[in-house]
């Protein structure tokens, strides 16, 4: 069985204040080709901005409008107070966004933390060489200072015979080469840890930059709102009121067309 014809609503556009005219027929041109939830994005856009992209900047006011039939003057109404309050789909779908906007920004703050914790490593890792070739540093000097406190006792010590110059010059043989090994191993640490000082200073202001890109990145995730509820539901609502739209987008195109000022000609 066919569903009952919409019944066809005509205008004279003689009987209509040419006010009223321009207003229908304006609205009706606005209206061509855009769903509910465009609409009311473009609407609520032009509420929060008041700009000249509100839909219904040519009302007359009053807002009687003269000359049309009372069903199209009721639906006209209700159409802006739908359109200004917006609908529970585009409620969800901009819940929906958030949800995605908040994401994608703890993504990037997660990155940046990824970048900040990296250059700390290295740094962290830097200092722990650098502690551990100061450390050898301070026991080489050591191991020379006790060599040479050695010779410098060898030296001092009598030789009144001809066995204690002997035990001296032994002594020096074996305490000369070992001093020099200490200094050569002393100046090996010294350049080490000379070629790793630098390091610090680049390494540094990576972390100061990497550090100003985390904190950038946070407080950008904290401006966007916390939003409540399961984004599952939210997107079965917007599915559900595109649903709707579409099938009331079919319904009422003809009765718009119908509605315009100009369908008599």
């Amino acid at each position: 069985m066919a569903a009952p014809a919409s019944p066809v609503i005509r205008l004279d556009a003689a009987a209509v204040d040419p006010a009223t005219v321009a207003y229908l027929r304006d609205l009706v041109e606005r209206l061509e080709g855009k769903c509910y939830h465009q609409a009311s994005d473009v609407q609520i856009a032009a509420d929060a901005n008041a700009d000249d992209a509100d839909l219904f900047r040519l009302r007359p006011e009053p807002s009687l409008l003269a000359g049309v039939p009372e069903a199209v003057v009721s639906a006209i109404n209700t159409l802006e107070e739908l359109l200004r309050k917006g609908s529970p789909s585009l409620a969800a779908y901009g819940r929906h966004a958030t949800r995605v906007r908040r994401l994608e920004l703890q993504e990037a703050a997660d990155a940046a933390m990824d970048e900040l914790m990296s250059v700390n490593d290295v740094i962290t890792d830097l200092h722990i060489a650098f502690r551990a070739k100061r450390a050898q540093l301070a026991a080489a000097q050591q191991a020379k200072g006790q060599i040479a406190a050695q010779i410098f006792a060898v030296v001092g010590a009598p030789a009144t015979t001809r066995d204690s110059l002997a035990r001296g010059a032994a002594a020096l043989a074996s305490l000369l080469p070992r001093l020099g090994a200490a200094h050569e191993r002393e100046a090996e640490l010294e350049m080490a840890l000379g070629r790793m000082a630098p390091s610090f200073a680049p390494l540094n202001w990576n972390l100061e930059v990497a550090t100003q890109r985390f904190e950038a990145a946070d407080a950008a995730v904290h401006a966007v709102p916390h939003v409540a509820g399961s984004w599952r539901d939210d997107v079965q609502v917007v599915r559900d009121g595109a649903t709707a739209s579409r099938r009331a987008r079919a319904c009422s195109a003809s009765t718009w067309r119908s509605a315009s000022p100009d369908s008599d000609k």
